[in-house]
């Protein structure tokens, strides 16, 4: 029986409202209720402060306007609702940035991310991410939350960061997973790229993930994650990365590699390696090293490129990252480039 107070049921009698509107009314409000129990809203406020030494081209693309002063870097707010279990389960992600990041973009304003989730009950399923969604190439992201350092690296600097497009995902075993999608070249894009513009209609994505058995001996664990985009901002982009299992409790050790091959026959590459101990529950060392060049962007070319990062990550406060790392950058032809950076990220 409907739950209604005597006031609603005496406007019943009185006729003032029918017990059908009120009902229809009560499953709105049910409704309603229950999208708003399913969405949740997530983020981060990440401020942060530099000292840097040097002004060459290469540290301006991984520390660009961070010059000994205080920044607040992004307010981050998202609003999700996770996939169900069902065979035709649905879910979505709205993500924003409020705060003028040079990183990201000069608007005081921008979507990170605007994406349906569906699923389709082919085979185990096959998940479908449509919209505005996060590139498949890269180890570093954009979110400052999801890195193990507050300044970007060389790889991050030539890659894209987001695509408007339908990327598929199935599950082929438990240990092998791939995804395929059609996405916007930059041109027609949403303009939250990394890339500039490209030729205008669609490029090709494509990742895998692949983990090795546990009967491989030492290899076993072993994680491979590979992907490409194809035909887009002019470039081909191509990544690859291992996550090697090592024998010291508490210690990882990541390599990542970035080929971009332009149209006008230049390319990028950019080799890098993540090693990471948790030095106790609450403190973790991190060293990035890089080395490459860059030779396909906007006609700045880079050659000879070195860079080496070291940080620590304590939780001194619940929910809060605090970092401390240094960093120096060279290239051929040029002095060091050495900043240190301090960055708190309180996410919520």
């Amino acid at each position: 029986m409907m739950n209604m107070n005597k006031w609603t049921m005496a406007l019943a009698a009185a006729g003032v409202v029918s017990l059908s509107s009120v009902a229809q009314a009560q499953e709105a409000a049910a409704g309603a209720d229950a999208l708003a129990a399913s969405t949740t809203l997530s983020g981060y406020v990440s401020t942060s402060y530099t000292l840097r030494d040097g002004s060459g081209d290469a540290i301006q693309r991984t520390n660009s306007g961070s010059d000994d002063q205080f920044k607040l870097d992004v307010v981050s707010l998202t609003l999700a609702s996770a996939q169900g279990a069902g065979e035709y389960a649905t879910g979505y992600t709205v993500g924003m940035w409020i705060g003028p990041d040079d990183q990201h973009t000069s608007e005081t304003f921008s979507l990170t991310q605007a994406n349906i989730d569906l699923r389709l009950p082919v085979g185990t399923g096959v998940d479908l991410k449509v919209g505005y969604m996060p590139t498949v190439v890269g180890y570093e992201t954009y979110e400052y939350t999801d890195n193990a350092f507050f300044q970007r690296g060389l790889g991050f600097s030539v890659e894209p960061t987001h695509h408007t497009g339908v990327l598929a995902s199935y599950q082929l075993s438990d240990d092998l997973g791939v995804s395929v999608g059609i996405v916007n070249d930059a041109s027609s894009d949403v303009v939250n790229n990394n890339s500039g513009t490209g030729d205008g209609g669609n490029g090709f994505a494509a990742a895998v993930t692949y983990t090795l058995s546990d009967n491989l001996g030492a290899a076993s664990g072993t994680t491979i994650y590979g992907a490409t985009l194809l035909d887009y901002n002019g470039a081909d982009y191509w990544y690859a990365q291992v996550g090697l299992p090592l024998p010291v409790e508490g210690l990882t050790l990541d390599l990542a590699a970035d080929w971009v091959d332009y149209d006008n026959d230049r390319d990028d590459e950019i080799y890098q390696a993540y090693l990471s101990y948790a030095l106790s529950d609450a403190t973790t060392l991190n060293v990035r090293y890089e080395q490459g060049g860059i030779d396909g962007a906007s006609g700045s070319y880079l050659t000879g490129l070195e860079s080496v990062a070291i940080g620590v990550t304590h939780q001194l406060w619940d929910n809060v990252i605090s970092r401390v790392e240094w960093q120096s950058t060279s290239e051929d032809g040029d002095d060091d480039d050495d900043t240190l950076s301090v960055n708190l990220v309180y996410s919520f």
